[in-house]
Formats: C-alpha cells, structure tokens, sequence
C-alpha cells in the first residue's frame, strides 16, 4: 500500500484524532522505553537519604543495616522498632505494578486527563485518580524555593467547584461549570497568587477567596520572599501594604493608566503569561475541585519549571522528587477526603482559607482539606461529632 493512499484520508479526521494518529506513529517509530525503576536505584536513595539515612516515621537518625529484600537494602530504626527502605512512605511504596508506575509518570507528563490515563495503561479510573494525588501530594510536600531579585506578583481567579459532591449546602449545584451567582470578584472566586523571579523560581498557591488582603499575601509570600526583593505588581492597595510590611522596594503597575512597564525591566508581563497558560492548561480537566486546586497548581509549577527538558528527563525528575520526602498518603486516607467534611459550615462574608492541616479522628490520620478548600475568618464552625 503506497503512503499517498492512506494519507487522503488524513484529512478527513478531526484535531484529535490526527494527534492520536501522530502518537502512534511517533511511538511505532521512535519508541520510549521508560527507564526501570532497578535501573535509578541509586538516584532514589540518594534522594531520600541525601542529609542522613533517618527513619521515616519518627525520623530518627538510629538505624542500621537490616538485610535485603528483592534486592533493596533494608534498615532498622533503633528507637521505634519499625523496617524501611528508600521507598517507604513514597507514592510507589509496596506497588505490585512497577512498569505501570514508569508508564503513569509519563501520563503526567504530558498532563493526561483522567479519563485517558485508563484507556493508554489498562487500569480503572479511580485507581488513577489515587495514584495521580498520592504523586501531587509528595510533589506539593517539597513546598516552594526561595525567591530573590526582580520578582513579579499577580493573582488570577478560579471559580469554586464542588465537582464530586453529592450535597452543596450554601448554593444550588450548577450544571456543567455554569457561572457565579455574584458580578465580579466575590467569595464564590478562589484566588491564586502566582510570582515568579528572574531565575525560574515559582510559587503558586491558592490565597484564599475574593480580593486577596495584605494577610493573605504575607501567607503565601512571606516565607519565600527576602528583604532584598525587588517587587512587581499592579496597583492592588494589598500588595502596597504588604511590601510595607516586608520592608520591600515596590514598584506598582497601573495598566488602565497605560502605564505597563516602569525604567524598562520592571513590570508583570511574564505572570500574566503564565496565568494564560495556566488556565489554557487547566481547560484539558473540564473543571477542577476547589479541593484539589492546590495539587494541580503544584502539577502546572512542576511542568513549567521543567518545560525546557525532553519528556524522559521530566519523567525521571518526576519519580525522583515524588519519593524524596517520605509522606503517607494511603488509599484510605485518600478516601476518607472524598467523604462529607465532618463540619457544619455557615457562609456568610466568607473571606480568607486555613492552611493543610492533618488531624486524627477516631485513631484514624485523616487529610483534611482545608487552606485550598476550606474557609476562614468569619465562616462560623461547627464540629458535629
């Protein structure tokens, strides 16, 4: 059969179909064998263990060697009696499905939308749903780096989704997204604060909900910025007074006044763009959680701070940063996020968020969602249990 023949028909298939088309050729002809997981051995411990060999669970510096098990050096912690090895407490700690995992991470990569991830590895969404936020939870566990020199501020909007909740107790459920029942910016609106510096770094965090406050900045800000940051931002009164407080040089950016960039090099071109892209990114998701948003930010950060390498570099960097922290976020715990808050919440004037906080609840560790998904401030709590 001649190629002539079998490309007329190439047009005749929609956008999606000639990328699908487009893959498969690519990986026919140039396939990409993921590295083994035996083959970065070496990396992972060195990952894990790069200030000392400590215990995961009481990070102890008391251990000692304690034989080998398929292959992979075990140790004992001395003080709290417990077996580990450089995968403990990892995303893929105790898989039964290793080459799968290898396959997963280059899904994430390419930011695959769930519903794609089962059909390209064989597996039931829910299971890639589990795998997708234990990998984001390690991922957001590492936290932000420090910023310094020029650095851009700006915020961007999302609006609240409750995707997934069978019950929404302070607003009617809109259908497929729909939109807020309040013009402009309200408490309906979570606010994502971005900023970026000259050289890469990134931090992006959901601020809370509505205009963001001088407080709400100094959260997200104020462990990642020095007294020697030179600051970027639009004429928001909050971002003033929070530089004031921070001791900052400050320049402000008044866009309806035409004026966009001050002595050439300052200005907050760059975090519009990124904004841009990040919500030209989220699209692909047909709507996130509110309580998820924070992993997804962290997701996005990862690929934008990688976007310059080849897929099997990310892909490798990814699984080395998902195992460096020893972090649990088991099945259980996962689900146990997925059921009705056990709190009876009041809303009205909400205004701000809490941070991530784990707490025990009836001997069980139980995620609770809260700085990204939950409310402050003047939000009235009620325990019901």
């Amino acid at each position: 059969m001649d190629w002539r023949t079998v490309f007329q028909d190439f047009e005749n298939l929609d956008h999606e179909q000639k990328l699908e088309l487009f893959r498969a050729i690519r990986s026919a002809l140039f396939p990409d064998t993921p590295q083994p997981l035996a083959a970065l051995v070496g990396e992972l411990r060195e990952a894990r263990f790069a200030q000392a060999i400590t215990c995961p669970h009481c990070h102890s510096r008391s251990v000692k060697c304690n034989g080998k098990y398929r292959s992979r050096q075990r140790y004992l912690c001395r003080g709290f009696g417990k077996s580990f090895n450089y995968l403990t407490a990892s995303p893929i700690a105790g898989t039964h499905y290793p080459e799968l995992w290898q396959r997963y991470f280059e899904c994430m990569v390419e930011g695959l939308s769930l519903p794609k991830i089962p059909k390209k590895l064989g597996i039931h969404v829910s299971t890639a749903f589990y795998w997708r936020h234990k990998i984001l939870n390690a991922i957001r566990a590492l936290g932000s780096d420090m910023l310094s020199g020029i650095v851009e501020s700006d915020e961007t909007f999302f609006l609240e989704s409750m995707k997934g909740k069978k019950h929404i107790p302070h607003r009617q459920a809109r259908r497929r997204g729909g939109k807020s029942q309040y013009k402009g910016i309200s408490h309906e609106q979570i606010c994502v604060l971005v900023a970026l510096d000259c050289n890469g770094g990134i931090v992006s965090q959901v601020a809370g909900r509505g205009r963001p406050t001088a407080i709400d900045i100094n959260n997200v800000l104020g462990q990642y910025i020095s007294p020697t940051v030179t600051l970027c931002t639009d004429s928001v009164t909050s971002y003033k007074k929070f530089a004031q407080m921070k001791g900052l040089v400050h320049y402000r950016l008044n866009a309806n006044k035409g004026i966009r960039t001050k002595k050439g090099i300052y200005h907050i071109q760059h975090v519009n763009a990124y904004h841009r892209r990040l919500k030209s990114w989220m699209e692909r998701f047909n709507g996130v959680a509110t309580r998820y948003l924070g992993n997804y930010l962290f997701w996005f950060r990862f690929l934008e701070m990688h976007k310059g390498m080849g897929k099997a570099q990310q892909r490798r960097i990814l699984l080395i940063q998902a195992c460096r922290k020893p972090i649990k976020t088991p099945v259980h715990v996962l689900k146990a996020a997925l059921r009705p808050f056990p709190f009876s919440v009041s809303y009205p004037n909400i205004k701000r968020c809490y941070t991530w906080k784990t707490i025990e609840r009836a001997g069980m560790n139980m995620l609770l969602l809260s700085s990204d998904e939950m409310l402050t401030s003047r939000t009235k709590i009620h325990k019901i249990y």
